[in-house]
């Protein structure tokens, strides 16, 4: 794509743009929540609407196809990833959802009195955001099989993005507000903290490992048995996460921390104001005034800045 070295980090300057964008939006729910709504729904809309226009201009798949594209599309795969597949306007909803829903748990969260949920509204959650999940991620198959359904391509490269954005929603909005679960457990245990922290480095050094493993393994590769593919991603995953560490080790932490550095030395610090010219006579009365008090209720005094001390028993 472009002769670029590391193509799969598009995803980058898209969200660097999901980010500068994200004040109109945030703003616009501070002020005014119902028209930051409306303005949210307009945006997230549009940009459904221009996913299905997309796919039927250019006659593009609902998403890439790396492998078995059905005859019925357009074959090029680079027009499809330069067009559309990386173009933030295709993919800016999911990211509002995610505004959306943080500003809801950043005013769950200062809500005094919480809300108790009823076990009909949990199992309905959970039904609901199971099932779009599912769809989202499976709801390729009809394009798969070449089954022609255009208006259903149409509507699932238009929508599934945000649909599966809504599951995660549901499923980030129970653990948080306390019925996720043996869920929250699972996705709360500490094992997978280092894990989230070696993310951002295991992106952008994933795809390397991906690449040779294919291309050391004998053509074409034959899985015999599902255990023989998990243990050919399990090889991939273990080589990412190496040097994933490798990365935040050398790179990451140190210039997080040098960014540390640079924004806390504009914290104002405390400033003593300079003493007055009676301030030790003030000191001193003060001083008396403490002892008596301090005399009076435990019957000791201690000589060091006025503080009582116990009497011996």
């Amino acid at each position: 794509m472009e002769n670029r070295c590391m193509p799969w980090t598009w995803y980058i300057g898209t969200e660097f743009i999901f980010y500068v964008l994200s004040p109109i939006f945030l703003l616009s729910l501070r002020r005014n929540p119902t028209v930051g709504l409306l303005i949210s729904g307009i945006v997230i809309s549009a940009s459904s609407l221009a996913n299905g226009w997309g796919m039927w201009y250019y006659n593009f798949p609902p998403t890439q196809f790396l492998w078995k594209q059905p005859e019925m599309f357009n074959p090029d795969y680079i027009k499809h990833h330069i067009l559309m597949y990386i173009k933030p306007q295709y993919r800016i909803g999911p990211y509002i959802v995610g505004l959306l829903l943080g500003y809801y748990l950043a005013g769950f969260q200062a809500q005094t009195q919480k809300r108790q949920r009823s076990l009909k509204f949990i199992f309905t959650g959970w039904t609901i955001a199971s099932l779009t999940g599912f769809w989202a991620l499976y709801g390729l198959y009809p394009c798969l099989q070449a089954w022609n359904w255009p208006i259903y391509h149409y509507f699932y490269g238009a929508t599934h993005r945000t649909v599966f954005s809504l599951a995660l929603s549901w499923l980030i909005y129970a653990c948080h507000t306390g019925i996720g679960g043996f869920v929250n457990t699972l996705l709360s245990h500490r094992f997978l903290l280092p894990l989230s922290t070696l993310s951002y480095s295991v992106y952008l050094f994933h795809m390397i490992p991906v690449v040779f493993t294919y291309l050391l393994a004998p053509f074409p590769i034959i899985f015999g048995t599902k255990w023989r593919m998990i243990a050919h991603c399990g090889i991939q995953l273990a080589i990412s996460y190496f040097f994933g560490t490798i990365c935040t080790m050398v790179a990451e932490l140190p210039a997080l921390n040098i960014e540390r550095i640079f924004l806390t030395r504009n914290v104002k610090k405390a400033t003593l104001k300079p003493l007055s010219t009676h301030a030790d006579h003030e000191v001193q009365t003060q001083s008396l005034k403490s002892n008596n008090i301090h005399e009076t209720s435990s019957g000791t005094v201690s000589p060091i800045m006025g503080l009582s001390t116990p009497s011996p028993a």
